[in-house]
């Protein structure tokens, strides 16, 4: 019976206590993405690279893969700073990922500069 009430009426007091993502976890995001298009667009010079992701197409324009991370990235940092789930740690995964984006186009790039025209 504690239980059930307790369910209904919350302690108003009780919050979860999140760090927001610092100036410098935005930068490196920003400056993430943008790796990430640059070396995309530089790949996708050589014969022999295609894009995998299907929004994109095989061979998208810069201004595409702007818009489509522009797109998509926009309204879901909006909801979550909205909804107040965006926190340092969510950026720092983030970064994460994007990092091995960006490591894995630099690692193609080498090869297509190797083996591709």
């Amino acid at each position: 019976m504690i239980e059930l009430k307790l369910k209904e009426k919350p302690n108003p007091l009780q919050f979860t206590l999140s760090e927001e993502p610092s100036n410098l976890q935005w930068t490196a995001f920003i400056t993430l993405q943008f790796a990430d298009i640059y070396t995309t667009y530089r790949g996708l010079k050589y014969n022999c690279v295609k894009e995998t992701n299907p929004l994109l197409g095989e061979s998208p324009s810069v201004s595409k893969m702007f818009a489509v991370k522009t797109a998509i990235l926009l309204p879901t940092i909006g909801n979550e700073k909205t909804n107040n789930t965006l926190t340092a740690q969510t950026l720092v995964d983030m970064n994460f990922l994007m990092t091995m984006v960006v490591a894995n186009n630099l690692h193609v790039l080498g090869k297509a500069k190797k083996y591709c025209n």
